[in-house]
């Protein structure tokens, strides 16, 4: 096992990573091999501002698979750990961005990136909840129930949709690969007991998952199934 350190918002340090996993590839007995596959795992949730959730959950994705999807061998797996808040948000957004979003074949620079950069301007120009809902509202992506009662999770669900948008991109120009996405559910980690609800509390006094069992779903994705991501429609 080798551990390799690497920050998603910094692209340096995406790209060192890289590298240090193409020179471990390159040397020794592994000369030539591939990655059978890579888990883009990164997130955080409550507490977060936009520039910041966008940053991790949706250019984060994007540094990640650039930087190892071309290290990942024919027919290998990719897995995107992502929220169902990602398809909820979709769902709510305009039809026109509806359609944007799972044109597959869209560039990141003439379709994600600019809705990252509306995104971010809609957020800096709101300063109450009020003007934030309306300006969301106005670029066609309303919060549904969250928008008032938990902006936190209307933010989260924006910057997951994008990058939830970029994995679909991957695998369309990737066919042989088995792209796919796993939402882990409620995992007692960092992630969650950063939210008032859970701060504080035992696991035990939770519904929340153990780490251990949070990770099932993703390694399933992984390691099982020949069947496992063939046949995505983009």
């Amino acid at each position: 096992v080798d551990v390799i350190q690497l920050d998603v918002t910094d692209q340096e340090s995406v790209d060192a990573a890289s590298k240090e996993v193409q020179r471990i590839l390159l040397s020794g007995d592994n000369a030539k091999k591939k990655l059978a596959g890579i888990v883009s795992n990164a997130g955080i949730l409550w507490g977060y501002p936009l520039p910041e959730l966008m940053d991790v959950c949706a250019t984060g994705v994007k540094r990640v698979l650039d930087a190892f999807v071309p290290l990942v061998e024919e027919d290998g797996r990719v897995v995107v750990v992502t929220s169902g808040l990602g398809p909820l948000l979709h769902s709510y957004s305009s039809e026109e961005r509806q359609k944007a979003l799972t044109d597959a074949q869209s560039p990141w620079d003439e379709s994600l990136a600019p809705t990252i950069n509306e995104c971010l301007d809609a957020y800096a120009k709101s300063s109450t909840i009020e003007e934030r809902i309306a300006a969301f509202e106005t670029i066609g992506f309303p919060g549904g129930p969250f928008a008032e009662s938990a902006p936190d999770f209307h933010m989260y669900g924006l910057a997951k949709m994008i990058g939830d948008a970029y994995m679909l991109r991957v695998a369309h120009a990737h066919p042989s690969l088995r792209v796919t996405s796993v939402d882990p559910g409620l995992v007692y980690t960092d992630l969650i007991l950063n939210m008032p609800k859970y701060a504080g509390l035992k696991k035990e006094e939770t519904s929340a998952q153990s780490p251990e069992e949070g990770v099932d779903g993703a390694l399933q994705l992984l390691l099982d199934g020949e069947d496992v991501g063939k046949g995505l429609g983009v």
